[in-house]
């Protein structure tokens, strides 16, 4: 039995491929590619090799591995997720960023965080935010150097993050 029950459509589908599969592989002398069981089947390459992807059945991370059986599959998985530490120094800079600019005018902060991206992550350059906030972009460039001005002033709430 499956660890993951496919819905029944999707088994049917598999069947069907399954069995053209075979008969060409008898026909042929070797195994089919998807390109050829699509063609029998009259669908597209890529929905039979969807379709053979939801076939491939799951296996466990508890798996035990190796030569003498002493290794565990999960033991072997890197994990890319943040480490606690990182999260919460990450977490505490950004509450101490977001304290900083809170003590600038809401112009600064609008023009800090389109020139620097810190919304969407897409920075734009002093015309662009100019044309965005009806600024010239001298204007521009003097809010965002008042604001830069007034955070180096106030950096030593963050200069323990700098030093990580």
């Amino acid at each position: 039995a499956r660890t993951i029950r496919l819905p029944i459509h999707i088994t049917e589908k598999l069947n069907k491929i399954k069995k053209v599969q075979r008969e060409l592989s008898q026909q042929l002398g070797r195994s089919p590619n998807p390109t050829e069981i699509a063609k029998a089947l009259e669908l597209e390459p890529a929905q039979i090799r969807e379709y053979l992807t939801m076939a491939r059945q799951p296996i466990s991370i508890d798996l035990r591995i190796g030569d003498n059986q002493d290794t565990e599959l999960g033991e072997l998985l890197e994990d890319e997720g943040i480490s606690p530490e990182d999260f919460t120094t990450r977490e505490a800079l950004r509450q101490d960023l977001e304290r900083l600019m809170a003590e600038l005018t809401p112009q600064q902060r609008e023009v800090l965080s389109l020139r620097f991206g810190l919304q969407d992550g897409k920075e734009l350059s002093l015309s662009k935010v100019g044309k965005r906030l009806s600024l010239s972009r001298e204007r521009v460039r003097q809010l965002e150097q008042q604001a830069l001005e007034h955070l180096r002033r106030r950096r030593l709430h963050v200069r323990e993050y700098l030093a990580s």
